[in-house]
């Protein structure tokens, strides 16, 4: 499999991303409405978490997306704890 950055999955990202959008949920991280018309550089306006921090090892497009503003997700960042296996 391609890197995270290679592209591969790109298209399903943002189909998953479009079909959230569509949804007008709140945000997950504060519970506050969000205005899916404001642009996008706009610190309140719609952006797409992944749970699983891409950082940490999650997946571009393997993983349901969860709405947030943009500081939101800003403050979140990766924050999502790592899986920590024990030691053998």
């Amino acid at each position: 499999m391609g890197s995270v950055r290679d592209g591969r999955g790109h298209r399903a990202y943002r189909r998953k991303q479009a079909a959230l959008k569509r949804r007008g949920l709140d945000c997950t991280w504060c519970g506050k409405p969000i205005d899916y018309t404001l642009p996008k550089t706009d610190a309140m306006s719609f952006t797409a978490d992944h749970p699983e921090a891409v950082g940490n090892g999650g997946h571009l497009y393997k993983q349901d997306l969860k709405p947030m503003h943009r500081s939101c997700n800003s403050k979140k960042s990766d924050s999502a704890a790592p899986i920590i296996r024990p030691a053998q």
